[in-house]
């Protein structure tokens, strides 16, 4: 009872990984970089310490022609931030806003690149893999996923808009989950946030040379 109690717990504190990360890289410091670096290493920290983890080979099974669609639909990311960012944007521009954060020229290429590569692999199986549930309701995990969201795109976007991302990612956190579920692997979950990422990152690049 204790060994589950002391896990429970554990896991429950896991949960709280990027909000720190955040906290500190984002608001406190104002990196990009340090923020997405204190995360992953807090991610990677938990997965080391608890022995209960899942494999990682799951990052690279489970492929369904019946969730195929799932990839797609979060390859137009992109094209929706494209379309609605004259409405999402704040006063201050991005070619203005990213540097604030460290982000810019070489080093916006390189946060792109290691973002839509290796960022979803860890996430999912993090958040589907590690911390992942079976039931098909909506879990905290869900919604401490999109949560994290909320307080990044505060950054960037006005706050209808980082809520309106809150409760589209909790869907998306959600349906991930069953995927991966129905699957029981995360490649599709894995393949579909690396659409996402890839999708937003060309698009916050157009935007930056229109800008």
């Amino acid at each position: 009872m204790r060994c589950i109690v002391g896990k429970n717990v554990f896991r429950a504190i896991a949960l709280f990984i990027p909000y720190i990360a955040i906290g500190i890289g984002l608001f406190l410091f104002k990196s990009g970089w340090l923020a997405i670096g204190l995360y992953h290493a807090g991610m990677i920290f938990f997965l080391v310490l608890d022995r209960s983890r899942p494999p990682f080979r799951l990052v690279l099974k489970g492929w369904n022609k019946t969730w195929a669609w799932l990839i797609l639909f979060c390859a137009l990311s992109g094209v929706a931030i494209q379309f609605l960012w004259p409405w999402m944007q704040q006063q201050v521009n991005l070619d203005v806003l990213l540097p604030k954060y460290g982000l810019s020229d070489a080093s916006w290429i390189r946060y792109v690149f290691y973002y839509s590569l290796f960022h979803p692999a860890l996430e999912e199986y993090y958040w589907r893999g590690y911390l992942g549930h079976y039931s098909k309701r909506i879990r905290i995990e869900d919604v401490a996923f999109a949560g994290y969201h909320f307080f990044t795109m505060l950054c960037f976007v006005q706050w209808p808009w980082a809520l309106l991302t809150f409760l589209i990612l909790t869907g998306m956190a959600w349906l991930w989950r069953q995927s991966a579920r129905q699957t029981e692997g995360l490649l599709i979950p894995t393949l579909a946030h690396m659409a996402a990422a890839v999708s937003i990152s060309l698009a916050v690049s157009f935007l930056l040379r229109s800008a």
